[in-house]
């Protein structure tokens, strides 16, 4: 989802954003819930981490 005032109207910031992910796709809110999901059920022991679900965004190669 994007905010909807500012730079982030403008469709060709958008591509411009979703161009420099890995994946060169817009995520949604079903990629958080489903993370989420995933440190309450299967993952117990992760403490006090800062998960980046960007689509590789973050990545920097």
């Amino acid at each position: 989802m994007w905010p909807e005032d500012g730079e982030w109207s403008d469709e060709v910031a958008r591509q411009r954003i979703i161009n420099s992910t890995l994946l060169k796709r817009t995520g949604e809110p079903e990629n958080i819930a489903k993370t989420v999901l995933f440190l309450i059920a299967d993952a117990p022991y992760i403490t006090g981490q800062i998960i980046a679900v960007d689509g590789g965004r973050s990545v920097h190669l």
